[in-house]
């Protein structure tokens, strides 16, 4: 049905939100999503700030969704009317050479074929979380979440994803082998959940001044050692704890070049550093490359979750009652700029674990 009204929050350009009542236009194929959570990542908090280079205003941000489906045209949906789903961020044209190449991102749409980067301009609009409604691409990815999970919860299946895709499937990680992970935003502690699923010998995880209550938190999850970096030497950490240099380094840090470089001095020789993060745009100066020649390591640029990623956070949802503490703050929609700005850190980082809107 369209001509229906739809609230929506747009961000006409950089820290600018309009709250807006959208009609939901005629579709020809593909479905409706009638949305009940989504939670906030750090690409919205860079679309937000206009950090973002490539993207297009106006546009409805949030990708991390959940919701129930409604209205499909067809029936080629995989699950029925009422059916609460996750839906993956990236949208697959399969056609593409990305998507050909098996690549986490799609070319069919600049600057990417993904939730909450497409403009609103393009039919029919509806293309983010942060609505009522939310327009289902017949190439859209779903997955069924129970009814038992709260959706603001359900919402971590998103991080889960690249938890699970970042430390364990990327790295090809074996059981017993030792993990340390370089930021403990919530894709860092998914990071840290999914190693410690995995059967990791042991996993550490690294921080700042501000990721007090984030470090707390991956004590609680099972971490073996956190470390403040700020006023902490990591190695010297890290040798204390474990004994050993760690197999497996995976870094999500935000806008921190540096960090490429600890990964690559602190891996054992012989170890794989997975790069799982984007730096702001922020060149890299005088990498000395011999390291990675010498220490004969495995390098992995990595952008995105798999669909195998998906299936594991899903179960996890299922199965571990933990996960609720991860969302540690949320708005109703007319208050997204109050989650955008607590997302950027603009609100301060006490108790700050992650981000949602609710409906």
């Amino acid at each position: 049905m369209s001509g229906i009204g739809v609230k929506a929050q747009i961000l006409v350009e950089p820290h600018t939100l309009q709250s807006r009542t959208l009609p939901r236009r005629s579709i020809q194929e593909g479905a409706w999503l009638a949305v009940e959570a989504t939670s906030l990542s750090g690409i919205d908090a860079q679309a937000w700030a206009g950090e973002f280079s490539q993207l297009t205003y106006p546009v409805i941000l949030g990708r991390q969704v959940v919701g129930r489906i409604a209205d499909p045209l067809n029936g080629d949906l995989p699950y029925p009317v009422g059916s609460r789903v996750l839906v993956e961020p990236v949208i697959r044209c399969r056609l593409c050479s990305s998507c050909l190449a098996g690549l986490s991102f799609c070319l069919h749409r600049h600057p990417v074929n993904a939730y909450g980067l497409i403009p609103s301009t393009e039919h029919p609009g509806l293309w983010g979380g942060m609505a009522e409604t939310l327009y289902i691409d017949p190439n859209a990815r779903l997955h069924q979440i129970s009814d038992d999970i709260p959706a603001v919860t359900a919402t971590i299946a998103h991080a889960l994803a690249d938890g699970w895709t970042w430390a364990v499937q990327n790295p090809r990680l074996h059981p017993g082998e030792n993990v340390l992970i370089l930021g403990p935003g919530p894709r860092g502690l998914a990071c840290l959940l999914a190693a410690r699923s995995a059967s990791a010998g042991w996993v550490g995880i690294s921080g700042l001044d501000v990721d007090s209550d984030r470090l707390e938190m991956a004590r609680k999850l099972g971490a073996d050692l956190t470390v403040n970096v700020t006023d902490q030497d990591l190695q010297t950490a890290v040798a204390n704890s474990l004994g050993s240099r760690p197999d497996v380094v995976v870094d999500v840090t935000s806008n921190d070049p540096e960090a490429i470089y600890t990964a690559l001095e602190i891996v054992r020789p012989g170890g794989r550093v997975i790069l799982a993060s984007t730096k702001g745009g922020r060149p890299i100066y005088s990498l000395y490359s011999d390291v990675i020649v010498t220490k004969q390591l495995q390098v992995m640029g990595v952008l995105g979750p798999s669909r195998e990623g998906f299936e594991w956070g899903v179960r996890q949802l299922a199965i571990d009652p933990r996960l609720d503490s991860l969302i540690s703050h949320h708005f109703p929609l007319d208050e997204s700029h109050l989650a955008l700005a607590a997302t950027s850190g603009k609100l301060g980082h006490e108790e700050l674990i992650s981000v949602a809107i609710s409906f």
